[in-house]
């Protein structure tokens, strides 16, 4: 398999042979991480930020991240990695299991397909969010579009090819 170096610029689709792993990413899940979430998103429900009414009240282990953090947050890696000029056109997610505040995810991508169509690149990614255990509680997939390699560039918005 081909590690693929983490660019500030947009790859092209040429760059992604099938197989290649995108750049990974880690975070350790805090209280204050989750805490200025909810309160950005107006989450109100404590099992998300207080970890002392989440195993008090809820028997759980500790205060979990919710699924909307996962999903913007599985969003913003994927926006950073195609770059300016790249554009994430689907992405799906499954929360499989619970995640807890002192756990460290590790965002991941692999790319599994890919194909040019109307001038442009499409890649498709299996992704997960992997707790340090390897389990990948947050598992999901995305199709990514890139410009080609000398080819025109992803319109700004983007408009998919009609299937």
């Amino acid at each position: 398999m081909t590690q693929v170096n983490a660019r500030p610029e947009t790859p092209s689709y040429e760059d992604l042979p099938i197989e290649a792993i995108l750049p990974e990413t880690s975070l350790l899940i805090t209280v204050p991480v989750l805490q200025r979430w909810c309160s950005v998103t107006e989450t109100l429900r404590r099992d998300h930020f207080d970890s002392k009414y989440s195993i008090e009240q809820d028997g759980l282990d500790e205060a979990l991240i919710s699924g909307s953090w996962s999903q913007a947050h599985i969003h913003q890696l994927l926006f950073n990695w195609v770059g300016p000029d790249g554009w994430v056109w689907k992405v799906s997610q499954k929360n499989a299991a619970h995640v807890f505040v002192g756990e460290t995810l590790t965002f991941s991508a692999q790319v599994t397909d890919k194909y040019a169509k109307e001038g442009r690149g499409s890649v498709e990614v299996d992704h997960g969010l992997r707790k340090q255990d390897g389990s990948i509680p947050v598992p999901g997939q995305a199709t990514l579009v890139l410009p080609l390699r000398g080819g025109r560039p992803v319109p700004y918005p983007f408009v998919p090819p009609v299937q």
